[in-house]
């Protein structure tokens, strides 16, 4: 009986450890297959194209994206819309968010825990 508990709780440990992920997703991936991450707790990071105060919501495109194109309409669909129940960052700050991708009526979010800026690039 003890051998059965501990093999179930290290199976139990291990399919946690698949459900969140210490890596860093890019912006382009979770857009491109959003259902991959769902309900996983994953590290993204990106510019702040958008931000909302009033609906606690901001968005951020992937570093490529921003070099490409800046922070304008042409990068209105590559957008990850963020959840975030504390001060946002502000537009043009580089960031890192970890949290996890939920589905909403509207469609799929990701709610993050915490946010990490790392700079202000749209001061470079």
């Amino acid at each position: 009986m003890k051998r059965i508990v501990t093999i179930l709780f290290i199976a139990f440990a291990i399919q946690g450890c698949q459900n969140s992920s210490s890596e860093t997703a890019s912006v382009e991936d979770v857009l491109d297959n959003p259902t991959e991450f769902l309900n996983q707790e994953i590290k993204i990071e990106g510019v702040v194209s958008q931000s909302n105060s009033d609906k606690q919501q901001f968005s951020i495109i992937g570093e490529k994206e921003f070099d490409e194109c800046g922070i304008d309409k042409c990068n209105a669909n590559e957008q990850l819309p963020i959840r975030f129940k504390d001060n946002l960052p502000k537009v043009g700050d580089k960031v890192e968010v970890f949290g996890q991708i939920t589905k909403t009526e509207e469609g799929f979010i990701y709610e993050a825990k915490t946010i990490r800026n790392i700079k202000d690039i749209s001061a470079e």
